[in-house]
């Protein structure tokens, strides 16, 4: 045979595999699987004469009676164009799945269908684009479902499948693939936005920082705290960030936005002094920061988010924004959330990443993260969604059954 399948492959040689394969993600590597931690994992591969030429990360779920799902976050780390590697490594993963009880293997690889800017989507506004993810899309696709795989659909929603099928990202290259001075970034956003950015907030007394200290998760989870209560969410907990703190050490990034008051007042007073018809406006503003500074202290914390930089080394390198809160009540006239944004793409652009990933949206682009994500002149990627290679077409619909009972019984809480 000229390949040879592996299970149980060590971290260290398949973290090395895909560390230097082109344009992974951080959720394929082995570093994941510690943040999934109720799930048990493996890490499968096939080798052609002694050496690693594509990979994957089995995570494995417990369903019921000795059945198991699979699941391969982001799809196998290989090259899909290569017709005898997909199917030799597709039949040799089959066959795995079936010794250890498995019913399904389900993938959502990172595979573009379209990519357009949000003014040409929305405003038909022609601007060119630099195409990075839609290379030979459709014979992927194909090659896919000519070794077994079965597509999840094209559902919208921005909950449908483990990962959302939109999302929107945004370029820190032009179209000829160079990187962006930071002012050529922000002369890219809307005029009503980038007033925002920059000079604007720093005269008010808008702070802002990055940690990748463990200790400051507390303070990302005391402004998520907020959003929560505001949207009526449930996020994640302070230990699931710590853990991905401690397992992504080089990677996770913390973003702070803060607010100094006095600095602020001071500004006010000035703007007052210098501007007749701004007085009533900075006199409620200085109560309202006053009050404030009673209730929150000296530089109240009013934004913060959390980054996945980069983990591969080649290909197109994109930093993950994953979970963001506002406090609102810290000034909300400031447009704090404009200046952390811009604040996190300018760490971006200074540790070479080509985009940053705002994270999903609902396919109609009318949602509130739609939104907001709009205000930066994003790019919004449609991908495939999710594929299942089906090992027990009884026990997977039986598996399916019950998900869609349990799904009608959240949805009547």
């Amino acid at each position: 045979m000229k390949y040879q399948f592996e299970s149980g492959i060590s971290k260290q040689e398949y973290d090395d595999f895909v560390k230097f394969f082109p344009s992974t993600s951080f959720m394929q590597t082995s570093n994941w699987s510690l943040v999934k931690s109720a799930w048990d994992c493996d890490f499968v591969g096939m080798y052609e004469k002694g050496r690693l030429v594509c990979a994957s990360m089995v995570l494995k779920r417990n369903l019921f009676l000795g059945k198991k799902l699979f699941y391969i976050p982001r799809g196998f780390i290989l090259d899909y164009k290569n017709k005898e590697l997909l199917k030799e490594f597709s039949e040799s993963l089959k066959l795995y799945a079936k010794k250890n009880g498995c019913i399904d293997i389900k993938i959502d690889p990172f595979i573009c269908f379209n990519e357009d800017n949000i003014q040409n989507i929305k405003k038909n506004k022609g601007i060119e684009i630099r195409k990075s993810f839609t290379c030979n899309t459709s014979e992927i696709v194909d090659n896919l479902k000519n070794v077994g795989f079965k597509h999840g659909g094209y559902k919208k929603e921005v909950n449908a499948y483990i990962q959302p099928r939109y999302t929107m990202v945004i370029p820190l290259k032009d179209k000829d693939g160079n990187l962006y001075e930071k002012e050529a970034l922000k002369r890219t956003f809307p005029k009503n936005t980038r007033n925002y950015i920059g000079s604007y907030q720093e005269e008010r007394g808008v702070e802002f920082s990055y940690s990748t200290d463990l200790k400051d998760v507390k303070d990302l989870v005391s402004v998520l705290h907020c959003t929560e209560q505001r949207q009526h969410i449930a996020l994640r907990s302070e230990d699931y960030f710590k853990k991905l703190m401690e397992c992504f050490p080089d990677n996770a990034v913390l973003f702070f936005a803060r607010v100094n008051i006095d600095r602020y007042i001071s500004f006010l007073k000035k703007d007052m002094k210098e501007h007749e018809n701004k007085k009533e406006f900075c006199e409620k503003q200085i109560i309202e920061a006053e009050k404030i500074k009673k209730e929150f202290g000296l530089k109240p914390l009013a934004g913060a988010t959390i980054v996945m930089m980069p983990t591969c080394r080649t290909g197109t390198r994109v930093a993950s924004f994953l979970y963001a809160g506002t406090n609102t009540k810290i000034l909300p006239s400031l447009k704090i959330t404009n200046g952390l944004m811009f604040y996190r793409l300018c760490y971006c652009l200074d540790n070479g990443c080509d985009y940053a990933d705002l994270g999903g949206v609902d396919g109609s682009l009318n949602d509130h993260l739609s939104t907001f994500k709009s205000k930066f002149n994003p790019e919004v990627l449609e991908l495939v969604g999710e594929f299942d290679l089906v090992i027990s077409k009884f026990w997977f619909s039986i598996f399916n059954i019950a998900m869609g009972i349990l799904k009608f019984i959240r949805s009547k809480r």
